[in-house]
């Protein structure tokens, strides 16, 4: 009974650490969005989430409505240098900034359960040649992010074992 009742406080105790977390990179990176077959590109490094991704929601903002929802296109990539995972997107505007500005907001889950901590690139380009074109003011990086399940696992298997351990340990004292 002693033991049903500890390993039930420790999995509990453990299962309220593993709760996710919202993680957000706000850059300022900005330029024109090239025209024709060039892309924009920035890339950044992000260190230190000990936890994997669950969701992925990236904001830009442009300078105006011009060519999105066709022309435009773009791509959110993870580790660029070495095995990339991406995401393909075709911005429209999902809401209006200030001044002008345009804000597409778009959620991925093709990195679920990736590793954050790696480089993250953005790729935009033009498919228009028109000669107008639009530029990128901003962008956010939002990442939900859990503790990975084999830590968690450890963890609670670990507080199991040394409790089971402290209570035989008890029981023998006892006798």
């Amino acid at each position: 009974m002693r033991i049903a009742a500890i390993s039930s406080v420790l999995a509990v105790g453990f299962s309220l650490s593993a709760q996710a977390g919202l993680f957000t990179y706000n850059y300022s990176d900005s330029g024109p969005i090239p025209q024709g077959g060039t892309s924009l590109s920035f890339e950044h490094s992000i260190t230190g989430i000990p936890t994997v991704i669950n969701n992925i929601e990236l904001v830009l903002t442009f300078q105006n409505g011009y060519d999105l929802g066709g022309n435009i296109n773009g791509a959110l990539i993870l580790n660029p240098n070495g095995s990339p995972t991406y995401a393909s997107f075709t911005p429209t505007i999902t809401r209006a900034g200030t001044g002008g500005q345009e804000i597409y907001d778009v959620t991925f889950s093709g990195f679920n359960t990736l590793n954050p901590n790696n480089i993250w690139a953005l790729n935009l380009w033009d498919n228009n040649t028109s000669g107008i074109q639009n530029s990128l003011v901003s962008w956010t990086l939002d990442i939900t992010a859990v503790p990975e399940p084999l830590n968690v696992a450890l963890a609670l298997f670990a507080g199991l074992f040394v409790g089971f351990k402290l209570f035989s340990w008890r029981q023998q004292r006892r006798a």
